[in-house]
């Protein structure tokens, strides 16, 4: 037995401290040992008598099949659904075309070569644009590129 008592419990509790290093951490791997540590869990189930170190082999070789097999799938899927769901960054088309064409004030001079200030909704943003434009005056918004909004002057 094992420090919980039994194995499937230790292969369950396993598989679940992977799965939420998958969530703490950036990429997609640690999913695949924690689905290789629950295969095992069902293993042990089905076989109580599988020795601890026959459990380990099923654990790595089944979390590296795993790993090769599907990562690029599952990578795949989140892909679709981070492009299909909701967004809230900026250079995505449907949210910049919020802000094109809206009128801003300008709060700090905006010159080619420095960024300035201009207010959209109550909110001071970064502002570049291709002539001068002195702070008080208005222009409108014609790019969003990431948090920087291009103006031209009224």
């Amino acid at each position: 037995m094992t420090l919980f008592g039994s194995y499937p419990l230790f292969w369950f509790v396993v598989g679940f401290i992977f799965l939420v290093m998958e969530v703490l951490t950036p990429g997609i791997v640690f999913v695949f040992f924690g689905l290789g540590a629950w295969l095992v869990m069902a293993l042990t189930f089905t076989m109580p008598n599988l020795g601890s170190s026959f459990q380990f082999l099923i654990f790595i070789v089944s979390s590296v099949v795993f790993l090769f097999l599907l990562r690029r799938h599952v990578a795949d899927l989140f892909k679709r659904m981070r492009k299909d769901g909701p967004t809230d960054s900026l250079s995505e088309p449907m949210v910049a075309e919020k802000f094109l064409g809206q009128t801003v004030e300008v709060i700090k001079d905006i010159t080619p070569e420095h960024p300035g200030l201009v207010e959209l909704n109550g909110t001071n943003w970064t502002a570049q644009s291709s002539v001068a434009i002195s702070a008080g005056q208005r222009a409108r918004v014609v790019e969003l590129t990431g948090l920087t909004i291009w103006v031209e002057k009224l």
